[in-house]
Parts: C-alpha cells; sequence; structure tokens
C-alpha cells in the first residue's frame, strides 16, 4: 500500500497555476482538473510497445483550493514485472517495494499520486474493480486512475474526490522541461536495448564461434586425420575382440561340462523338494492374499470417510497448474471450466473468485493470470 508521507492541504486560489502550453483531451469540466505531462502521455501510448496488459505508476503533485482539485502527472514507472489477476494488476509487496526504489532512485521530489493501465480489447465497467484496487492500494485522494486501450481506440480517466472515483470527461496535455522524466525514459530505453542486444548475441553466438567460412582447410585436414585414427583404431578393436571372444567360448565350454554332472545328480532330489515346498507355499500364499484384500479395503475406507472431499498430496504433485499455484486463461475458458480442469470438479468456481478479487465470474480473458486457492 502507499505509504502516506504528506497529505495535500488547502491553498489559495493564487497558487493553483495552469501550465502555459497546454492541448486539451476531451471535454474538461468542473473544479477537478488533471494535467498530465506530455513525456507521461507519449510514454504511455508507446508505439513499439507489446499489446498487452501493462501497469505503471504516476508521480506528482496534487494542488487543492477552496474553489479547484488539481493533479499535476510529472512522472511515470513502468511495472514490467507485475502479475494480473481477473484482467488487473496485482500490487504485492515485492512490486510496492520496487516502486519505492525507483521513485527514490528517478522522482524523490514528488509523490506518488496514482496509477495506470494499458488493457486490451473493449470499454468496460471497470469502476467497482478500480474502486477496490484504490481504496485498497492508493488510500486519501491518491487513487486517480487512467485507463487505455492498447490499439487506441479508447481512453479514460478517473479522479480521486475525497475516497469517491469520479469519471473525468478529458484531461490536459503540458508541455515542459521535465529532466526527471527524460532520466528515467534513458534509463529506461537503454535496458531494453541491452535485452535485445543480449538476445541477438545468444541467438548468433554458434556463428561467432563455428565461422567453417574461415577455418575450412583446418577443418578438411582435421576431419581427414580423425578418420584415419578412427579406422586404425576399429581394425585394433576388432583383432582385439575376436581373441577375447574365442577365450570366452572355450572357457565356458569348460565350466558347462563339469557343471552339466553336478546339475544331473541333484535335478531329482530338487523336483522333489520344489515340489513340497510349493503345496505349503499355495495354501500360505491364499490366507495371506485374503487377510491383505481386507486390510486394503478397511483402510481405503477409512481414508474416503476421514477426508472425502480433499485432493491427495500425489494428485497435487501430478496437478501441474496446482504444483505452481495459478493458472493462465485460454481460449474460451470460463470458470467451471476451469474448476474442472484444476480440481476436477465445479465447487471451486467461488473460491477462484474469491482468491482473485473477481467480483463478476464471467469476467475473465485469454492471458489472464488466476491465482489458485
Amino acid at each position: 500500500m502507499i505509504e502516506i508521507v504528506n497529505e495535500p492541504r488547502p491553498v489559495d486560489e493564487g497558487e493553483v497555476c495552469e501550465p502555459r502550453n497546454i492541448r486539451q483531451i476531451g471535454n474538461v469540466t468542473g473544479k477537478h482538473v488533471v494535467y498530465m505531462e506530455d513525456y507521461v502521455y507519449r510514454f504511455l501510448n508507446r508505439k513499439d510497445r507489446k499489446i498487452s496488459r501493462t501497469a505503471f505508476v504516476f508521480l506528482g503533485e496534487m494542488k487543492y483550493s477552496t474553489t479547484r482539485n488539481v493533479i499535476y502527472i510529472k512522472g511515470a514507472l513502468e511495472l514490467t514485472d507485475i502479475s494480473f489477476g481477473g484482467g488487473f494488476p496485482v500490487f504485492s509487496e515485492d512490486i510496492w517495494d520496487e516502486i519505492y526504489r525507483q521513485s527514490r532512485q528517478y522522482f524523490p521530489q514528488w509523490s506518488i499520486v496514482g496509477w495506470a493501465m494499458q488493457t486490451l480489447g473493449m470499454q468496460g465497467d471497470y469502476e467497482e474493480d478500480l474502486r477496490k484496487i484504490c481504496n485498497r492500494h492508493f488510500p486519501a485522494n491518491h487513487g486517480n486512475v487512467y485507463l487505455y486501450d492498447a490499439y487506441g481506440e479508447w481512453e479514460k480517466m478517473y479522479m480521486d474526490v475525497q475516497g469517491k472515483l469520479t469519471p473525468q470527461e478529458g484531461f490536459f496535455i503540458y508541455y515542459e522541461k521535465n529532466a526527471p522524466m527524460g532520466s528515467y525514459l534513458s534509463a529506461y530505453h537503454n535496458k531494453i536495448e541491452k535485452q535485445l542486444t543480449e538476445k541477438d548475441f545468444r541467438s548468433n553466438e554458434k556463428f561467432l564461434i563455428h565461422d567453417e567460412s574461415k577455418y575450412t582447410e583446418q577443418i578438411r585436414q582435421d576431419a581427414e586425420a580423425m578418420a584415419r585414427y578412427r579406422s586404425y583404431m576399429n581394425g585394433q578393436s576388432e583383432k582385439t575382440y575376436k581373441y577375447r571372444m574365442k577365450a570366452a567360448i572355450s572357457i565356458a565350454v569348460v565350466v558347462m561340462v563339469l557343471l552339466s554332472g553336478v546339475l544331473l545328480q541333484n535335478y531329482v532330489k530338487l523336483s522333489d523338494m520344489q515340489d513340497a515346498v510349493q503345496t505349503l507355499s499355495n495354501e500360505d500364499a491364499v490366507k495371506q492374499a485374503q487377510e491383505d484384500v481386507i486390510k486394503q479395503t478397511i483402510e481405503k475406507k477409512a481414508t474416503e470417510l476421514a477426508e472425502p472431499d480433499q485432493p491427495s498430496d500425489a494428485n497435487q504433485d501430478q496437478n501441474p497448474y496446482l504444483a505452481q499455484g495459478y493458472y493462465i486463461v485460454e481460449q474460451g475458458d470460463q470458470l467451471t471450466d476451469i474448476s474442472r480442469k484444476v480440481y476436477g470438479n465445479e465447487d471451486m468456481v467461488q473460491a477462484i473468485c474469491q482468491k482473485n478479487q473477481l467480483s463478476d465470474g464471467n469476467h475473465i480473458e485469454v492471458g489472464d493470470k488466476l491465482l489458485l486457492p
């Protein structure tokens, strides 16, 4: 959850100044106004970003007066490692540790003023889910939210007014020299380029090491020498193998002759003893098998009565979804399908909804990461 250090307080109306260079998005009305810096807006709507759900945290300032409430969004951190449950970001303790680390590094002069999410598909009714996230992680007027479509079809701004999420018909884009956001963007692009460079190096590594066009003659000579050596060794191995086989066959013949006499003498005695032992063993085996069947039946029924609905540890080990603790939604999946696939029945639908804070059990999309109860 966000740490509130200094709450914004009402100031004189003259202290809430509008930036000079601005561009209006939508219809801005009323006393609640949002100004988003151009660097931030272009970073959120990057054309080369992967088409997927992405979450951000806003940094900036909040200024209130008796007649106006103004939010200045001056910086944004992309949460590259955050997971999504039910279509919305999961702000875990590890994610908050990373947010505080980066905000202190790049934007120490500003505070957290809200968050944003790049969504997929059509615009829906997200206000109830947004309210839950804001109440839990962005209290005290810090739950200002910006939602937009990854395909550029729509965008929506919500402003937190005294704990109430209020949709805004529009907001302003303003232009100023933003050195902190510029430093963050430079580090961000360097990180992306480094990752791409490392990926390309790994894919081309074998060609850098094995350049056959440069060492063709050396490779041919080495191959011929290796072929001659293998031919020689195969000839030597074949001779040695023949000698060893002859010696082994001779020894085996002598041993078989010696053993045959002993085996013939004791064959009759062994047959008589085997018949007697077999008779006794059959009686004991039948009795023991009957006792084992009765014992196993009693133990199985006792186990079923003690734990009728609990899956065994073996089943959990064999079920990869339970072992990893989450399930990625596939095409055509419904919660009933997921419950049957993971647990073997439809009894866990409600538990999955509660685990992922889903108000609507059918509100899931392909690629969602559902935590398993």
